[in-house]
């Protein structure tokens, strides 16, 4: 008796573990997220459904599929709209949209998404409060 409540006490253990990493990496659908780089365009923001990405990158729209296998994410397919604007936006949004096809690995730490590129650099978030899409 002694070694089945042993046993299941370390089942219980395991599951515990495992339910608080799930909680460390929240789910991205039905999130949003605006970037908070320094130097980064204002209002620039990602967001996810069950497999495609959406966002604003300071002058247009973009959309993309995303593949996810645990904490590493691979964003494709990426579209835009084609509004322009002063050279010097639309520079920096060409280079935000540049980045994101780098994406290798994220996670999401107190409602910080951090996405790490190839080149070892990273692109942060913060989720934005105000939308919670919950696919039902």
């Amino acid at each position: 008796m002694k070694k089945i409540l042993g046993i299941l006490l370390m089942v219980s253990v395991l599951f515990g573990g495992c339910s608080s990493l799930t909680t460390k990496n929240k789910r991205l659908v039905g999130k949003e997220y605006i970037l908070i780089q320094e130097n980064s365009i204002p209002n620039v923001l990602i967001g996810f459904d069950e497999h495609n990405f959406y966002g604003f990158s300071g002058l247009n729209n973009y959309f993309g599929r995303y593949e996810k296998k645990g904490n590493k994410i691979k964003l494709e397919k990426l579209g835009s709209t084609l509004m322009a604007g002063s050279d010097k936006v639309m520079k920096m949004e060409s280079e935000y949209l540049e980045k994101l096809d780098t994406v290798q690995t994220f996670k999401v730490e107190n409602d910080i998404l951090i996405f790490n590129l190839k080149d070892g650099s990273t692109l942060q978030y913060k989720e934005n409060k105000k939308v919670d899409k919950k696919l039902k």
